[in-house]
């Protein structure tokens, strides 16, 4: 079987307006761009976003209101990645989600752990939902519901550690300027 990721096909605004039209939902330019841009296109998450502004009725959220907490959402990733990955993968990637950008000695730093810029390199591979920053592909990104999602299950499960890891990612973006 084929996996496509997030990078695998995005959808511009047109597009995305057709995916959710044809899925019942009606938005207005605004609202689809904003929506659009959120998704970062993502066909799936557009569509999931579409079943979840349906089911909600447009007036209780819109598609302002969508994130990777989505329930729907949260299902799908969850289902579909994390079940997937070993417990220090997930770990992993839900401490590492307090970070806008990613790099293999900032994760090192926040997780006092070694070897993050290897385990970045093995997401990326597997297209999960890891956007690279720069050409030498050492600093990156989550896809945007991807990081909601993964950050929604850190405040769940590890609400405490949360300021101690800000606070080592602090210390590491001061010591390197």
């Amino acid at each position: 079987a084929i996996e496509l990721g997030p990078d695998d096909l995005r959808l511009d605004a047109e597009e995305a307006g057709q995916l959710l039209g044809g899925a019942g939902v009606d938005l207005s330019e605004a609202e689809l761009a904003e929506l659009t841009e959120h998704a970062e296109g993502w066909p799936a998450g557009l569509y999931l976003a579409a079943l979840s502004i349906r089911a909600q009725g447009r007036g209780a959220t819109g598609a302002a209101g969508f994130a990777g907490s989505d329930r729907l959402v949260a299902d799908y990733l969850r289902s579909e990645l994390l079940a997937h990955l070993s417990p220090d993968d997930v770990r992993f990637l839900t401490r590492t989600s307090v970070l806008a950008r990613l790099s293999g000695p900032l994760c090192d730093a926040v997780l006092e752990a070694s070897g993050s810029a290897a385990i970045l390199e093995s997401l990326e591979r597997s297209n999960l939902f890891l956007v690279p920053l720069d050409r030498d592909r050492q600093w990156y990104r989550y896809h945007h519901l991807f990081q909601e999602l993964l950050r929604a299950e850190l405040e769940q499960d590890e609400r405490d550690l949360v300021p101690e890891l800000l606070d080592r990612a602090i210390e590491w973006h001061v010591a390197n300027g």
